[in-house]
């Protein structure tokens, strides 16, 4: 970005600030991109990792999140400058602009990794319900499969 020697200085610190968004966000992309769906063979272990999978996509949601509001906040301040600039002669308008950019960018690639963890989330929620359904449903099973047994007298007694 270029610097007159005219600008303010409150669009100084914002645009450092929005020339830092993209490897901030470029940082989150890194450590999501570490969340792996869990692997199981049985039903008890399959949910101990589908909470721990979910753990990880909600604290990866809550930083986009956090990101988004920060970028938000940003745009609208940055739009306020942009408006006092065209009512006034600033030579800043075209960093301006280009400031506005990024940011709009920014929020559309925070915006995508949110609807996208969401997704995920919902689907893992789903599979976790249907594991702890299948767990109940398991435990009944066994219960009716031992009563079963001391009914055909195998050797299990009350």
């Amino acid at each position: 970005m270029i610097f007159s020697a005219m600008m303010n200085p409150e669009i100084i610190l914002l645009q450092r600030k929005i020339a830092d968004y993209p490897e901030r966000i470029d940082k989150m992309q890194k450590r999501y991109a570490l969340v792996r769906a869990p692997k199981a063979n049985n039903i008890e272990s399959a949910i101990k990792g589908l909470n721990a999978y979910i753990l990880q996509l909600k604290v990866n949601s809550g930083s986009f999140d956090k990101i988004s509001e920060f970028i938000n906040a940003d745009l609208k301040r940055l739009e306020e400058l942009m408006q006092e600039a065209w009512n006034g002669e600033d030579d800043s308008k075209e960093s301006l602009q280009l400031s506005h950019v990024q940011l709009q960018h920014a929020a559309a690639t925070v915006e995508t990794y949110c609807r996208s963890i969401d997704a995920q989330l919902d689907g893992a929620q789903v599979a976790l319900d249907k594991l702890k359904l299948a767990q109940k449903q398991k435990k009944t099973f066994d219960v009716v499969n031992l009563l079963a047994m001391i009914e055909k007298g195998d050797g299990y007694t009350l």
